[in-house]
């Protein structure tokens, strides 16, 4: 049966340059998803033959990768189109976004394996 959960996330970044130019910014937000069918969570190594981080879902998906690595980057993709690039995340980088697609997601390390953390919420096709 579907679950109901809400999301809660903050950032907070500053920027600044040798010449003494800094602009910081911050935000927060409330994501209230309804109809979710799965939640993953952990950490993976991703290989550079590619490594599938969420297999395919009814409907769509919000995702987190966290490339863990200290000097390998990672692309992660829809794993039936490798044209579609949703992220190249270098070392430390990470990604968020929600995506509106039934397929896999994929990683491909560049190098040698990187460890990403994720997570992946699976949403069913009467989500809100």
């Amino acid at each position: 049966m579907a679950k109901n959960y809400t999301f809660n996330a903050d950032i907070s970044c500053t920027a600044s340059s040798a010449s003494g130019y800094t602009q910081s910014q911050s935000g927060s937000f409330q994501l209230d998803i309804t109809g979710i069918d799965q939640v993953e969570t952990g950490r993976k190594n991703i290989a550079t033959g590619g490594t599938v981080i969420m297999t395919a879902p009814t409907f769509g998906k919000v995702v987190y990768v966290r490339n863990l690595d200290d000097t390998n980057f990672v692309t992660i993709s829809m794993a039936d189109d490798a044209d579609n690039t949703i992220a190249v995340l270098e070392p430390g980088e990470f990604c968020f976004t929600i995506l509106r697609d039934t397929g896999v997601i994929r990683g491909d390390a560049n190098t040698a394996t990187v460890t990403v953390e994720y997570f992946a919420v699976e949403i069913d096709s009467n989500a809100n």
